[in-house]
């Protein structure tokens, strides 16, 4: 069971990481030809705006462990890529109530650290 516990946990985070990015706004296009010196502006912009934190993350890490597991599980299983997995997940959550949301708050700090 441990490992459909962290494996349903990286996808619930994949897929909140998903909704997160489909949400950002659109970075700006890099400029390939040109001046050597706007080209190397156009990717400072768009260098800026990929390592901007997006709202979203700032909202879910304003807000306690409980409420922002239950919007990523709210989020999964709204998610109809991942509808076939709700199940596994509110499976998961009845075998573990305390160890698969430390698992999946443990792979979203880690996502959160890596990726934002």
């Amino acid at each position: 069971m441990t490992y459909a516990i962290r494996q349903t946990a990286a996808a619930i985070v994949a897929a909140a990481s998903d909704f997160i990015i489909e949400g950002r706004a659109p970075t700006p296009a890099v400029q390939v030809e040109g001046p050597y010196t706007s080209a190397m502006e156009s990717q400072r912009e768009h260098d800026r705006a990929i390592g901007s934190l997006p709202v979203t993350v700032e909202l879910l890490n304003s807000w306690t462990i409980d409420a922002r597991i239950n919007w990523m599980l709210n989020n999964f299983e709204t998610d109809e890529r991942y509808a076939h997995a709700a199940n596994i997940a509110q499976r998961a959550m009845l075998a573990a109530p305390i160890g698969f949301p430390l698992e999946i708050e443990r792979r979203w700090q880690k996502r959160a650290a890596k990726t934002w």
